[in-house]
């Protein structure tokens, strides 16, 4: 009997472990499968409610991109800066949506953005980091001085 109740608790042991292994091996491929790569249809606003020349409008310069989280990323807008030179571009497209294709697992929805202020003050720091990707939906990603909105329609 006391060799017995040893087994047990061994077989038992092994048994959960099998279980906790399978169900993450599960939840894994569920969140690949969850994330696709694809046609990503999306819309980009850029805000800065600090904005005080002429038209109140930004004029963002940076990059807005999509990621697997390690290696590879697709762009969905970026812009250099031209300093007095950098368009007025408050949402991109300037109507509507438009496209890009991923051709990889997308984790994260990423923008680095500033924004041009060339002959008034230093320039404005829109957006600056990534968040989560959980599908369709809007991410907002802050920065000091204001934040840049990408609303995801549709992945496919």
């Amino acid at each position: 009997m006391s060799i017995g109740r040893p087994v047990a608790l061994a077989s038992t042991a092994l048994l959960l472990a099998s279980v906790v292994s399978a169900g993450s091996a599960q939840a894994q491929s569920t969140a690949q499968a969850r994330y696709p790569g694809g046609l990503v249809t999306y819309s980009i606003e850029f805000s800065n409610p600090q904005e005080k020349d002429d038209n109140d409008l930004p004029e963002p310069y940076g990059k807005v991109y999509v990621t697997d989280g390690a290696l590879r990323q697709t762009a969905l807008w970026e812009h250099p800066d031209l300093d007095i030179n950098t368009p007025t571009v408050p949402r991109y497209p300037e109507a509507g949506f438009t496209h890009r294709y991923a051709d990889h697992l997308i984790t994260e929805v990423c923008a680095f953005v500033g924004e041009d202020d060339t002959g008034i003050n230093a320039d404005d720091v829109l957006a600056q980091g990534c968040e989560p990707f959980h599908g369709p939906g809007a991410y907002n990603i802050p920065g000091p001085d204001g934040e840049v909105t990408i609303t995801v329609y549709h992945i496919g």
